[in-house]
């Protein structure tokens, strides 16, 4: 019987989300804040550039050429203050980088 719990369990993980409904975008942004955090190493709600870079080379991510580190602060930072914001980083679902969707 006690199988028949943990199938259950896993068929319902499995069960495929619409990648447009409600419950995905909701995924989506609690995911997202959760790597704005961690990139946010002095916590003032603000991610700079130096902020994006240190997060990157600690995530292990290699072949980030700073042409494409520039170009991603500048499309989203929004408000052109030198940093992206949380606020930014939640309209950053809707507007991906041009030529990286």
């Amino acid at each position: 019987m006690k199988y028949l719990a943990c199938c259950a369990l896993v068929l319902a993980a499995c069960t495929s989300v619409d990648p447009h409904s409600e419950e995905a975008h909701g995924r989506k942004v609690m995911g997202l804040q959760e790597k704005f955090d961690r990139f946010d190493y002095n916590a003032d709600g603000k991610i700079t550039r130096k902020e994006a870079e240190q997060g990157i080379a600690e995530s292990g991510v290699t072949g980030v050429t700073d042409e494409e580190l520039d170009s991603m602060m500048r499309h989203y930072d929004v408000d052109k203050d030198g940093a992206i914001s949380r606020w930014e980083t939640q309209r950053a679902i809707d507007t991906p980088v041009p030529g990286h969707e």
